[in-house]
């Protein structure tokens, strides 16, 4: 059986990365739902996505590095780490065109007709 203490490490040892990613996930998450009445708020949430897609980067980061260059003389790394590198990458990559295309929905959305200044 494990030890209390050996338990104890594993834990710590995820700890960190648990935590930056719930809090990357936080700072993302107000802006799934964008609409017109977040415009009075657009700077903050600007500074929010950057903020949180730059944590999630250095996560994906972080988990290349230990994939790629893992510590120790010729250590294996398991398939279940590379396979949760790539999905974690493609989601990453598809939450920013998310961002990406429902900002320009909602700029195109807002931008006033030509036929509204009855020239």
């Amino acid at each position: 059986m494990t030890s209390p203490s050996k338990s104890r490490e594993q834990v710590t040892k995820y700890l960190p990365g648990i935590l930056a990613l719930v809090v990357a996930v936080w700072l993302v998450f107000p802006l799934i739902r964008l609409d017109q009445s977040d415009y009075t708020r657009a700077k903050v949430l600007v500074y929010r996505l950057a903020l949180g897609i730059t944590i999630l980067i250095l996560i994906l980061g972080k988990m290349g590095f230990d994939i790629f260059f893992p510590q120790g003389i010729a250590k294996k790394v398991s398939n279940l780490k590379s396979v949760v590198f790539i999905i974690f990458g493609i989601l990453i990559l598809a939450f920013v065109v998310f961002i990406i295309v429902q900002a320009g929905s909602l700029f195109l959305s807002s931008y006033p007709q030509t036929t509204d200044y009855n020239l």
